[in-house]
């Protein structure tokens, strides 16, 4: 899954390039799922969600092969007003990874992140049971 996270890490500068900076952008695994979720948060998204899907997915589909895909659950849309609370945003090249922790309200078994809120940004682990 290493290689479906780079893809995804590096596919953000490009849509960042195009299109502008993300408050989020994240791929998670919720817990007791097979298939990732790629969380995400822009300015220029809440300007117009169905037109930013549509674009993202294209992206999202020029970048990872069909495999890949089926890993893929879905692309979320966040709102930044909800994310504004957080403050400052931390950008980081390669991104971070978290296991077991609770995500925007959802418990993931794995998350990377490649632009995150840090300031009251608050990963809570969780016991994993078994």
């Amino acid at each position: 899954m290493k290689a479906l996270a780079n893809k995804i890490g590096q596919l953000r500068k490009v849509i960042e390039e195009e299109k502008g900076p993300f408050t989020l952008y994240a791929l998670v695994l919720p817990e007791d799922a097979i298939a990732w979720d790629m969380l995400v948060a822009s300015t220029w998204i809440d300007k117009d969600q169905p037109s930013a899907l549509k674009y993202l997915v294209k992206q999202v589909q020029s970048v990872l092969t069909k495999q890949e895909l089926l890993n893929l659950s879905g692309i979320l849309l966040f709102d930044t007003d909800k994310l504004a609370e957080y403050g400052v945003s931390v950008d980081s090249e390669t991104g971070w990874e978290e296991n077991n922790v609770e995500f925007y309200g959802r418990l993931v078994q794995k998350a990377y992140i490649f632009v995150g809120p840090l300031v009251g940004f608050n990963l809570e682990k969780y016991k994993v049971n078994g």
